[in-house]
């Protein structure tokens, strides 16, 4: 599965020497904007006039980062509601493999023009699963 691939620097760790659970927010974000890239490019979410929202997030650390370690961070699952979605991040060693954390990632999809929540359809359904795809080839 390829993912996004980071390396951790010094300034996202803390007096301990190691990533600052805040940080980790920082991570799986920019994970997110590139697994959303294409669909960015493409002006998907644009055309439909949708705004991707986090609406929460529960983080499990299991192993500290520390400066230096390269990390991959992949997005393995993505489950549909009726107006949310939730995708599984995970960040592993890219080197050992080692489970660094996990996280569960709640999404709405916004209408930009009213603010309100939309509806998941079929076609933002294969746009994600289209986009999920391209990560695991």
């Amino acid at each position: 599965m390829n993912g996004t691939t980071l390396k951790i620097r010094g300034y996202h760790c803390d007096a301990y020497g190691h990533v600052n659970n805040a940080r980790y927010l920082e991570l799986l974000e920019e994970a997110r904007w590139t697994f959303l890239e294409p669909a960015l490019k493409e002006k998907f979410l644009d055309a439909r006039n949708l705004l991707f929202v986090v609406v929460n997030i529960n983080i499990s650390y299991k192993k500290p980062l520390f400066p230096e370690q390269v990390v991959d961070i992949e997005i393995t699952d993505v489950t549909y509601k009726n107006k949310s979605m939730v995708v599984r991040q995970i960040i592993s060693d890219k080197h050992t493999k080692e489970l660094a954390s996990e996280a569960m990632v709640t999404f709405v999809l916004l209408n930009s023009k009213s603010g309100k929540p939309e509806t998941i359809t079929p076609d933002i359904v294969a746009k994600f699963d289209e986009l999920t795809e391209m990560r695991n080839d």
